[in-house]
C-alpha cells in the first residue's frame, strides 16, 4: 500500500509496542504449539510478529507496502516474507492454523474485503482460527497519519457475521479492545 510507503519510518517509530497483544495472548491460547501462522498485512512485524515468534508460532508475513516488508525482512530476516495485495496472494488451501489481519481489512473495498476473507477461509485448516480488525459500525471514513490520507471501509459486524458465514466460518466473538480497535476473532468449520 503506498500510503504506509510514505509513513512507514513514523509508523515504526510511534506505534505501540502493546497494541494488540492481550488479544494474541486470548487468540493464541487455542493454537498448537509451532501452529503456521498467517500475518496478514504484517507491517513491519512489530509487535504482532515479534510476540508470535517468540511464543514459538511458525509465521508467514504478507504486507503490500513494500516499505514495511523491506523493514520485516530486516527485523525478521529468517521468516518468510512477501510483498504483495492480500486479494492476489495465493497460499495452498490450508496451510495456516490461523491468520492474523490487524489493522488491515479495513483498508479494502467491499468487494476486496469479501474476497480477503473467502481466501482466508480457504488458507485455514478446518478449525482454524482467523483475527481481524475493523469497525462494528457500516461506515467509509477518511482521517491522516503523519499528514497523508488514509480511507477506512467498515462494513458492519452484522455484513461481516454474514461473509464469515458465507465462506464456511463462524463469528466466535467481537468486540473492542482498550485501544478502541474493533476486533473480531472467528473459526473455520470442522
Amino acid at each position: 500500500m503506498r500510503e504506509y510507503d510514505q509513513i512507514a519510518e513514523w509508523f515504526t517509530a510511534v506505534r505501540s509496542p502493546e497494541v494488540g497483544i492481550p488479544d494474541l495472548t486470548t487468540f493464541a491460547q487455542f493454537l498448537s504449539p509451532r501452529a503456521r501462522i498467517l500475518d496478514l498485512g504484517c507491517g513491519d512485524g512489530i509487535p504482532l510478529s515479534q510476540w508470535l515468534l517468540r511464543k514459538g508460532f511458525d509465521l508467514t508475513g504478507l504486507d503490500s507496502s513494500a516499505e514495511m516488508i523491506a523493514r520485516y525482512r530486516a527485523n525478521f530476516p529468517t521468516v518468510s516474507a512477501s510483498c504483495e495485495r492480500a486479494q492476489e496472494a495465493c497460499f495452498a488451501p490450508r496451510s495456516f492454523e490461523a491468520i492474523v489481519a490487524w489493522g488491515m481489512l479495513f483498508h479494502l473495498s467491499r468487494t476486496d474485503q469479501e474476497a480477503v476473507l473467502e481466501k482466508a477461509s480457504g488458507w485455514l485448516k478446518p478449525q482454524g482460527r482467523l483475527l481481524f480488525t475493523a469497525g462494528d459500525l457500516e461506515e467509509v471514513a477518511e482521517s491522516e497519519m503523519n499528514g497523508v490520507t488514509f480511507q477506512y471501509t467498515s462494513l458492519g459486524a452484522g455484513a461481516y457475521r454474514r461473509i464469515l458465514g458465507s465462506v464456511g466460518m463462524r463469528l466466535e466473538k467481537a468486540y473492542s479492545d482498550a485501544w478502541d480497535n474493533y476486533v473480531y476473532i472467528a473459526v473455520k468449520a470442522a
